[in-house]
């Protein structure tokens, strides 16, 4: 009786085993971290960094002319200013919006 009782309870850690490793197999999907990253970030406040890496993970385009404008010498001046001017308007925006802020 007592090494049927033993075989079972190996067996059952067995299977807790394997749950543990699909759990981990599941957790490491790419989609999985980036999800996790992304509500790391929004712990941090930093949430509209999460949803603008969702947004370059959704739209490749984005990214590709992001890394164009920041590696070509003549445009990254116009796109620093550009980016100044779009974070102006929106603080603005935002303040306007939020009298509390």
């Amino acid at each position: 009786m007592r090494i049927e009782l033993l075989r079972m309870r190996a067996g059952y850690e067995r299977l807790a085993v394997r749950r543990g490793a699909c759990r981990l197999a599941g957790e490491l999907r790419p989609e999985a971290l980036a999800a996790q990253v992304r509500d790391r970030l929004g712990s941090f406040g930093l949430g509209w960094l999460g949803g603008g890496l969702q947004a370059l993970r959704r739209y490749p385009v984005l990214l590709s002319l992001l890394t164009s404008v920041v590696t070509n010498r003549q445009r990254r001046g116009i796109a620093l200013k550009t980016a100044l001017i779009a974070g102006l308007v929106w603080l603005g925006k935002r303040r306007s919006r939020d009298p509390d802020a």
